[in-house]
């Protein structure tokens, strides 16, 4: 049962302003969820009868009486039907209006899915709601747990699980537009975890006992069994044929894309691509491994995917309701729109507006996705050279010039013998990240590792800085891990015009003046060493209070690091 979903990109995905309001959006859009809603509602009740076989065999025949109450109603049954049909008639449509399989990694996992389950789910209803409409076969626990054990309990648990994992992949990336959501988000996923668990638990327990204590006739004659076959077969080739048909739409689509690409698209940093008119940009983007973020699947249910339209506005038409609706929302300027909704017809220029995981993307262009911004997760070091000015106080220039460059270049050395990515001198001061390329766990260990070889650097320095000096050469280091925008501000095109914005730097930036505070070489917070699964010893811990945090920051402050070990580093004698 897809339920409209969405990906996280970014905080902008989960500002209430840009969610829609539940039940909003097109039509099509409020019947498929709408329709989940009731099939989702139907799978609740029946897992968690399924669940009370835990208890008895009895506890959970007694409970059936009221989920067959409602479900197998005429009105119930009637409105369970025509959800499970809306629901899947408007997947293989929606399928079918596709221009590209390119997608996002939960979209794929949904669309897989709810093409998949009504192949499994045909035998199942056949024996039941078929059979008991044609041939007044009553489908109640005892004659079900006794067709389907054992030999179909693998299969049937196999199925459960699959039903429920679908429901929740929907209910979770629909609900995640919402503020209240990630407040009740651990509850639910514990319940999430829970009930097929319970569920699979109680229907095998149940069938187990059931087989041992009672003989159950199965009341189902070779007839019966002749017609559920051919049934069987029949549904199934209508619904592979539909399938089918709509992959097959897909690709037809796609070959005479291929011979009809006489539109322009402008992209930033001078990336252009030619596609046929008719498809949305999102699909024009996605068909080219172009990053635009798209958090509810191009449903227009959320404004992740707007962008600045740069050139030929006018020609884009108007927007329709959904997409207006959502604009109106956010207080969109009347130059931007939404990339799931606009269909170019005529060459045009866009900038993208929200910034994209960037280990979601793949592809020869993504090199240029720092044109526009990158989310991701780093750690961000700051290295200060403390009391510089009482250190060069009545030096002679060169003296204090050569001092700071030996200290410049042989700090950055050590930060780019780890891997890390020299974004900044400041002053005296110099900004590093770690991990664009590796990941936070590995970009953590780089960050350490760096922090050992800069110690060593300042050791070297003191010893080598000369009777002139009078003062020792002291460095300090804030190290801090989060989630980074990382972007080219500035000088477009050029490596050194990439840089890091977001609370981890302001908070790694931080760390490096509580040096000051603790007296101290190094101070880490606790994601930094969580992350690198590091072991400090002899480190002073605290907790700072940090501008518009409601939690303190957990820190380590080191003098030295010698009591700092990673994973991989020689085990030392006891």
């Amino acid at each position: 049962m897809t339920v409209p979903g969405t990906t996280s990109v970014s905080e902008n995905a989960q500002d209430p302003k840009n969610a829609a309001t539940p039940g909003s959006g097109t039509w099509p859009q409020r019947l498929q969820l709408w329709s989940g809603l009731i099939l989702f509602a139907f799978c609740l009740s029946h897992f968690i009868n399924h669940a009370l076989g835990i208890v008895s065999f009895d506890v959970m025949n007694k409970a059936s009486f009221w989920h067959y109450w409602v479900w197998r109603s005429v009105l119930g049954e009637s409105v369970l039907s025509i959800a499970a049909l809306t629901h899947v008639g408007l997947a293989l449509w929606r399928t079918s209006k596709r221009r590209t399989l390119k997608m996002s990694r939960w979209e794929f996992v949904q669309l897989t899915l709810g093409l998949y389950i009504p192949w499994l789910l045909i035998p199942h209803i056949t024996t039941t709601m078929g059979l008991a409409n044609a041939f007044d076969f009553s489908p109640t626990y005892s004659q079900m747990l006794t067709i389907l054990w054992p030999n179909h309990g693998l299969g049937q648990s196999i199925l459960l699980l699959i039903v429920w994992i679908h429901s929740m992949l929907g209910l979770h990336f629909w609900l995640r537009l919402y503020p209240f959501y990630s407040r009740v988000m651990p509850a639910i996923a514990v319940f999430a975890v829970a009930l097929p668990v319970a569920s699979i638990w109680g229907w095998i327990e149940a069938a187990r006992r059931l087989a041992l204590t009672q003989d159950i006739a199965v009341k189902i004659t070779e007839e019966q069994q002749l017609w559920a076959r051919e049934a069987i077969v029949q549904i199934r080739s209508v619904a592979l044929g539909l399938i089918a048909v709509s992959l097959l739409a897909i690709l037809i689509r796609y070959l005479f894309s291929l011979r009809a690409r006489n539109l322009s698209i402008d992209f930033p940093g001078g990336l252009s691509i030619k596609a046929q008119p008719g498809a949305t940009l999102l699909e024009i983007s996605r068909m080219n491994d172009i990053p635009i973020a798209s958090v509810c699947g191009g449903r227009a249910r959320c404004s992740t995917c707007r962008i600045k339209v740069l050139e030929g506005a006018t020609a884009l038409g108007q927007p329709s309701d959904a997409e207006a609706s959502v604009l109106a929302r956010i207080g969109a300027n009347e130059d931007v729109r939404l990339a799931c909704q606009v269909r170019p017809q005529k060459n045009i220029s866009v900038q993208p507006l929200v910034p994209v995981k960037a280990k979601g993307t793949s592809g020869e262009n993504l090199q240029d996705a720092y044109y526009w911004g990158v989310e991701q997760e780093v750690a961000v070091m700051f290295v200060d050279l403390r009391n510089f000015t009482g250190i060069t106080e009545s030096q002679l220039a060169y003296d204090v010039v050569h001092l700071l460059n030996e200290y410049l270049d042989q700090a950055s050395s050590a930060i780019r013998a780890e891997g890390g990515y020299v974004d900044k001198f400041i002053g005296d001061g110099i900004m590093a990240i770690f991990g664009m390329d590796t990941g936070p766990q590995t970009g953590a260990c780089q960050a350490l590792r760096a922090a050992r070889r800069i110690e060593a650097v300042m050791q070297s320095l003191d010893s080598e800085k000369g009777p002139q000096f009078h003062d020792p050469i002291r460095l300090g280091i804030g190290l801090h891990l989060g989630p980074a925008i990382l972007g080219r501000i500035g000088s477009a095109g050029s490596a050194r015009g990439l840089t890091a914005l977001g609370d981890v730097v302001n908070t790694a930036s931080r760390l490096e003046t509580a040096n000051k505070d603790h007296g101290s070489f190094l101070v880490v917070s606790k994601a930094v060493v969580d992350a690198a699964e590091a072991g400090i010893t002899g480190a002073e811990t605290a907790e700072i209070k940090l501008r518009g945090k409601e939690i303190p920051l957990q820190i380590f402050a080191m003098k030295s690091l010698d009591g700092l070990r990673l994973p991989g580093d020689a085990p030392t004698d006891a």
